[in-house]
């Protein structure tokens, strides 16, 4: 069944976000059929436009991050410190249902768009802020990215190996996490909206974020009275064996999870190890976890001692053991599990032209989240938003365009 019929249509967003976490949350939002209108400044536009990768087209630069997570969005050019360009920003507040804003605590204030400020003109916006450290509290003033978020969270320091430094993920991880979290807490405040007709001010910190996937390590050091003391344990699970990255020979890695008594039997025995199945050291988890350097070195001959890895896995998934490659870029983008649901849109840009983007990683029964509109030129929907939405006279339209070079 074609799905064409949309979560969101319908719903308004402002956009005054930049970079990753903000424009991934209103990617979603766009995608599921909410439009969204994003305020960039003049000239420059959002910091993503200077992200690489950059090419310069017959229609000017673009950088393909920014073409990532804006598409099928509608910019227009606001300097947010201009009185005139303020009564246009305190209109689109009041036409907008959701607001979503990334900035440093208390920069949305200053300029004069608090939540405060702006539930006096919308009572039902939800309100949507992102950051490092939250609104409040002895931190929330400090700037912060992703890799504080990091390091701050306690995650950066459980990730790398036992004996190296702590080391950051390999991804902007806190961005689009915190993106994920924002966008369930606006579902969770659009159905109290719906019951009760109020908004909200939602406040979300991406060191918060980024410390619930923890799993255990907050646990073990509570429950423990501080004496265990989680600490990076590199490709493998600090206390349960096998879970963890085999290195396979031939730079391939795998990856094996052998954690209840099936699994574990069954890797046994497509090993040739049936009697390790029956041994005291390796009964459960626990004794796994103790003899753990054992148990994978053991594993990682057994890899190394095939001429193509994938012989491996294939008896190891036949076998009903959960187990896979570690795979590159190129082979993501080539795999057909991930093309068939729909995990690159195609997108027609007016600089790039045909390209592939991540699309979002939503499937509904009923409706759609493909979403292939091009991400926005810098001020290309100033014009179409003033006339439109605020019925901006002609005179006024033009005046504001021409001083801050929109289109």
């Amino acid at each position: 069944m074609e799905r064409v019929e949309r979560n969101l249509k319908g719903l308004k967003v402002l956009d005054f976000t930049r970079v990753l976490v903000g424009p991934t949350l209103t990617q979603l939002l766009a995608d599921n059929g909410a439009e969204v209108i994003k305020i960039e400044k003049p000239f420059y536009g959002a910091d993503e436009r200077h992200n690489a990768p950059i090419i310069k087209g017959k229609n000017g630069f673009q950088s393909g991050y920014y073409v990532m997570v804006n598409r099928g969005k509608k910019s227009i050019v606001l300097d947010m410190k201009d009185p005139e360009c303020k009564e246009v920003i305190f209109g689109l507040i009041k036409w907008a249902d959701v607001l979503c804003e990334n900035f440093a605590p208390n920069v949305m204030e200053k300029l004069g768009f608090s939540y405060k400020a702006a539930k006096e003109i919308n009572q039902s916006l939800i309100y949507c802020s992102m950051s490092v450290f939250g609104q409040e509290g002895p931190y929330a003033h400090l700037p912060g990215y992703d890799i504080i978020a990091q390091a701050m969270s306690g995650l950066l320091w459980l990730t790398g190996d036992q004996k190296g430094p702590p080391m950051k993920s390999g991804t902007g991880i806190g961005d689009v996490l915190t993106a994920g979290f924002a966008w369930g807490a606006l579902g969770a405040a659009l159905y109290y909206r719906e019951k009760t007709g109020k908004g909200q001010h939602i406040d979300i910190s991406m060191r918060d974020c980024l410390a619930s996937v923890l799993e255990t390590g907050v646990v073990r050091y509570t429950l423990s009275g501080g004496k265990d003391i989680p600490m990076r344990s590199g490709n493998h699970h600090a206390t349960m064996t096998p879970y963890g990255v085999f290195n396979a020979g031939k730079d391939r890695y795998v990856v094996i999870v052998a954690l209840n008594p099936n699994h574990w039997e069954s890797l046994c025995q497509a090993m040739g190890k049936e009697e390790w199945g029956k041994q005291e050291k390796f009964k459960d988890n626990l004794q796994r976890g103790i003899n753990q350097k054992e148990v994978n070195e053991v594993i990682e001959d057994w890899l190394k001692a095939f001429d193509d890895v994938t012989d491996a896995i294939k008896i190891l998934q036949n076998a009903h053991v959960p187990a896979s490659p570690v795979l590159t870029i190129p082979e993501l983008c080539q795999d057909q599990q991930w093309l068939m649901r729909n995990n690159l849109v195609e997108v027609n840009d007016p600089v790039f032209g045909h390209m592939k983007v991540p699309a979002s990683a939503m499937i509904f029964s009923e409706t759609s989240v493909y979403n292939p509109v091009p991400a926005p030129m810098l001020g290309e929907n100033t014009s179409e938003v003033l006339r439109d939405i605020l019925h901006m006279s002609e005179e006024k339209i033009k005046r504001i365009i021409e001083k801050y070079d929109g289109k």
